[in-house]
């Protein structure tokens, strides 16, 4: 005790507190924290996208606050799990639960004779957990949500697009930063009539709470010049720290949100008045013939790159759709014929 008593009255006169020499006596040691690899190959290839508008919504109904026109299709969540159904309403991917890995994945099932038939696994989409399918109006273009190897944090943004002659996905890819993160990032979808695009992420966020940004598709990918930009800059742009720095164009984004004004306002006539027309059959044949022209015209770019091989069975499939275009075209035409006789009688 008398020992103690000394140290600590010699301690007192050197100006150092017990405290202090506890400190002294165990350092802190440093963290090393070694970033995955990935993120700086992400980070190089950050698109260059104008983000236009944001908002914090509860998580639990995000997909409520989303203003997709009809067209889009409609996207459904039920205890956490999300489906879409197609805009005629026959066709349905949804992220269904599998307790034989306790994983969430894609699952497709189509409206034939009044019924929905059983879902079955999309092929060609990997084994990782999925969620929150949004499929493009070409009926080939496929967006999710997936957790797994691929992912550089919880769920990030994957696209594939089905390949008709496999009947299959291709392989899913990650559309990188600024849409995938190291957070969970949700759902990815394109609104093609409105030009506009959401996603959903829980970066920055509570636990209950996530954010949807509202931005303006790009035609073709952009990337942001990494020589013209430090890398503190970079890596803002691709967290999305302010929108406002990626607002190149004024005009353009003044434009984007005039056309967002209007989503909401269709979105809310459409819900609360129920004005919308219900789809007549000659709207339904005029959304086929649509589909199935984009089909056409991506199934002839990949014809011009493919092998002979290919290009052999690509051709008769070509031919046999022309050949069905054809069909829908004149059934246009007459539906057409008809409605103007009807209004004429009228």
């Amino acid at each position: 005790m008398k020992r103690y008593s000394i140290l600590l009255l010699a301690l007192l006169l050197l100006g150092i507190t017990p405290a202090d020499a506890q400190k002294r006596k165990k350092p802190a040691k440093k963290q090393v924290i070694v970033e995955d690899p990935r993120i700086a190959q992400m980070l190089a290839a950050t698109q260059q996208i104008m983000f236009i508008d944001s908002m914090v919504v509860d998580k639990s109904n995000f997909i409520s606050h989303i203003p997709l026109s009809s067209e889009c299709g409609t996207i459904e969540m039920k205890d956490s799990l999300a489906q879409f159904t197609n805009e005629l309403g026959d066709h349905r991917l949804a992220s269904t639960f599998d307790a034989t890995d306790s994983l969430s994945h894609i699952t497709i099932s189509d409206y034939i004779g009044n019924y929905w038939t059983t879902p079955v696994r999309a092929q060609g989409i990997s084994d990782d957990a999925a969620n929150f399918p949004f499929l493009m109006p070409d009926g080939i273009t496929l967006y999710m949500a997936q957790k797994g190897e691929k992912s550089i944090g919880g769920y990030d943004l994957f696209v594939t697009r089905f390949d008709g002659e496999d009947a299959a996905f291709l392989k899913a890819e990650n559309i990188g930063m600024p849409f995938s993160s190291e957070a969970n990032d949700y759902l990815y979808a394109i609104d093609e009539r409105h030009q506009l695009g959401y996603f959903v992420t829980d970066r920055r966020q509570p636990a209950d709470k996530v954010c949807i940004y509202v931005f303006v598709p790009n035609a073709t990918r952009k990337i942001y010049p990494s020589e013209a930009y430090s890398d503190e800059k970079l890596r803002s742009l691709a967290r999305i720290d302010r929108i406002s720095d990626t607002w190149y164009n004024i005009n353009a984004r003044n434009e984007a949100m005039q056309r967002l004004e209007a989503a909401k306002a269709e979105a809310i006539s459409g819900k609360n008045l129920n004005d919308r027309k219900p789809a007549t059959e000659l709207d339904n044949l005029r959304h086929q013939a649509e589909v199935l022209e984009k089909a056409l015209l991506l199934a002839r770019n990949y014809y011009a790159k493919a092998s002979e091989s290919d290009r052999q069975t690509l051709r008769n499939e070509i031919i046999k759709s022309e050949k069905e275009l054809e069909t829908l075209q004149l059934e246009i035409r007459k539906k057409e014929k008809q409605q103007r006789n009807a209004t004429y009688q009228q």
